[in-house]
Order: C-alpha cells, then sequence, then structure tokens
C-alpha cells in the first residue's frame, strides 16, 4: 500500500497499518507491515504553525514515535524523503535500527548563501516566500509546477532547518546500520551534490546507494519510467533487512 500526498496542501491524517505484524516501517506504507506515517510538528496546518515550530521539536516527536514502534515491534525500518531523510539518518544515530533509507536528503542547500545568511538575518521580518521564484523557468517545466506541502517556504521553518542540518551532519558517522541512499540527478530541491557529500561521511559497513536520472525530488511519487526501479528497491531493501 502505498500514500500520495494531495500534490496542493498537505495530508493532514495519521496513517497507521496492519498493527498486527511484528515489523515496523516508519514514514511509508508497504504491503504487510505495520506502518506509521504522522505529520511532524508544525506540518499540515498553517505556514504560521511552520514557522513557530524548533527543529527539537520535529527531533524529539520523531525519536519517540521510533521508540513507540520498538516497543509494540520486534525490528524497525525508517524511510524519509526530503527533510524527513535527513530526520531518518539522525535517528540512525539514536537507534540501532534495522535499517533507514533516506531519500533525497538536503546537508546542503542550492543556495546556501540565501538560506545561511539572508534567511538567518530576516527570517523573522519575511516570512515565507513562494516555492515557485526559488526556482528557474527551465527547472519548473520539469517540475510541472508540482509542489507538496505549502505554496510558499515558511522561512523560520527554514531556518530551523539550517540548525538541524548543522547538528546532524557531524553526528552521521556514527551510524551502524544498513542504509539505502537515493538521489536523481535532476532533483532541483536537493541538488545531487549532497548524494555524495552524505555518502562520504556515512560510515557504516552496509551502504547502498540509488542514483536515478529521470525522476524529481519526491521520489516516491514519480510518473517517470524509474518508478517500478525505485519501489523495486526498497522492496528488496526491506526483505533483506528484515529477513523475510
Amino acid at each position: 500500500m502505498s500514500i500520495k500526498k494531495n500534490s496542493s496542501k498537505f495530508d493532514s491524517n495519521n496513517y497507521s497499518f496492519n498493527q498486527d505484524s511484528k515489523l515496523g516501517i516508519y514514514h511509508l506504507a508497504n504491503q504487510g507491515y505495520y506502518v506509521k506515517a504522522d505529520n511532524l510538528p508544525g506540518h499540515a496546518t498553517t505556514i504560521e504553525d511552520c514557522n513557530s515550530t524548533l527543529y527539537h521539536d520535529w527531533l524529539s516527536f520523531t525519536e519517540q514515535k521510533v521508540a513507540s514502534m520498538y516497543a509494540e515491534c520486534d525490528k524497525v525500518i525508517i524511510i524519509g524523503v526530503s527533510m524527513g531523510a535527513v530526520i531518518a539518518l539522525h535517528l540512525g544515530t539514536v537507534f540501532p535500527l534495522e535499517g533507514l533509507i533516506a531519500a533525497s536528503p538536503v546537508i546542503e542547500f542550492k543556495n546556501e548563501f540565501h538560506v545561511r545568511v539572508l534567511t538567518r538575518l530576516f527570517h523573522r521580518f519575511k516570512k515565507s516566500i513562494p516555492k515557485n521564484s526559488t526556482f528557474q523557468p527551465d527547472q519548473l517545466k520539469v517540475l510541472n509546477t508540482k509542489f507538496y506541502g505549502y505554496s510558499h517556504y515558511p522561512l523560520s521553518a527554514l531556518n530551523q532547518f539550517r540548525k538541524m542540518v548543522d547538528k546532524i551532519k557531524p553526528t552521521l558517522p556514527k551510524i551502524k546500520s544498513p542504509v539505502l541512499l537515493m538521489h536523481s540527478k535532476i532533483d532541483y530541491t536537493a541538488i545531487f551534490k549532497n548524494h555524495n557529500l552524505i555518502k562520504d561521511l556515512l560510515t557504516t559497513k552496509q551502504l547502498s546507494t540509488l542514483v536515478l536520472n529521470e525522476s524529481s525530488h519526491n521520489l516516491f511519487d514519480t510518473d517517470s519510467n524509474e518508478k517500478k526501479q525505485i519501489f523495486s528497491t526498497v522492496d528488496n531493501f526491506v526483505k533483506v533487512h528484515f529477513n523475510v
């Protein structure tokens, strides 16, 4: 089973599937497993809510959710995309996960100066910017103007994301769990450079990668010819590390 988010707004529901299973996958639905997919604090409501949330809230929320999964399940794999992939990597430094899948993670922003200098200085005064203003016209054609969540980037939340990245990045060598790192070369939101940066920081002995050429940022909602490859790679990773 898979979940497709509405392209114009967040799906405000939280999901739980197959609670009788003793295997857990946090964040993405998959057939036959106990699955939870919950919105982060400040998500699926308003830009104002998102801007008032601290990155500590995101980390503590997900840590509590994973702990609760381990209270119910024998094994847990975490799957995240974009900022969720960064949080998944963080959780891999906290828990001895059976595996984690990080799709399109971001530790270096496509415009570092804007995020690290301008947003840092002015986010309290300018609360948001339209998402489409951060892309070139040719990039928007590739994206087909399909954005997820809010139509604008909440800038205080973006500043919190920057802080979170700076906290998590130095800890990545701590991850010992199996990792599947996935990224597209035509990702205009999380530039492909991130794939190699994170790969070089990881020291886990069980690192798998999937590099794509036709899909955009949200690898789990693609109509490209690579869709089957993406999901079969995820399925195989899960089966191997759940030993099923």
